[in-house]
């Protein structure tokens, strides 16, 4: 009997602070971790790699507002967590740095020449759970092709946390999902780099 007390007790304690929405403005690049670098951090002059022009990215996530979910001490979810900002700006101004820090000019694919870089594609994925600690997946889809011939079509998936859920902030929810791009984001420039582009 005194377990079963004290389990619901901690359950009260835990859920406290669990219930309201969350805001998570969603920025980039992530803050600096120890051990963990961007391209922007590995390289102060990157050599130049030439020209990729941007397409706008498609949202096909069916909730186009909510990026994670807040749960209480028993693990049931009790508020949602929204993006306050539209996610395929964040994923294009993520995509933008990233490529720019590994040498890359990139310019908006409406310039485009027939024989250009381009790059376009789909977030499929951006979410962030947290229970003990946060857990954010990003999935996008990508294609690049090079005067019409296509050098990449797949999909590209990273996770982060912000670690230890002690206050479900808003702030550790963007966090975890800015790692999680910057992991998928660093696969798609080695496949790049991988192609020669």
């Amino acid at each position: 009997m005194k377990g079963w007390f004290s389990v619901c007790l901690a359950g009260l304690l835990l859920s406290g602070c669990a219930f309201g929405n969350r805001d998570a403005d969603l920025s980039y690049p992530p803050p600096t971790q120890s051990g963990v670098v961007s391209a922007a951090e590995a390289s102060t002059a990157p050599e130049p790699r030439g020209v990729i022009y941007l397409e706008d990215f498609e949202d096909l996530r069916p909730d186009k507002e909510v990026v994670g979910h807040v749960r209480n001490g028993f693990g049931m979810k009790t508020a949602e967590v929204i993006a306050t900002r539209d996610v395929t700006e964040w994923v294009r101004e993520a995509l933008s740095h990233e490529l720019e820090a590994a040498g890359y000019r990139v310019e908006d694919a409406g310039g485009a020449s027939a024989d250009a870089m381009t790059l376009s594609g789909d977030v499929i994925r951006v979410y962030c759970d947290a229970y003990l600690s946060y857990d954010g997946e990003v999935t996008l889809r990508v294609e690049a092709t090079k005067a019409g011939e296509g050098l990449i079509d797949r999909s590209y998936s990273g996770s982060g946390s912000a670690g230890l859920n002690l206050a479900a902030t808003g702030d550790s929810y963007s966090q975890s999902l800015s790692l999680a791009l910057r992991e998928a984001l660093q696969e798609l420039i080695s496949d790049l780099a991988a192609q020669g582009a």
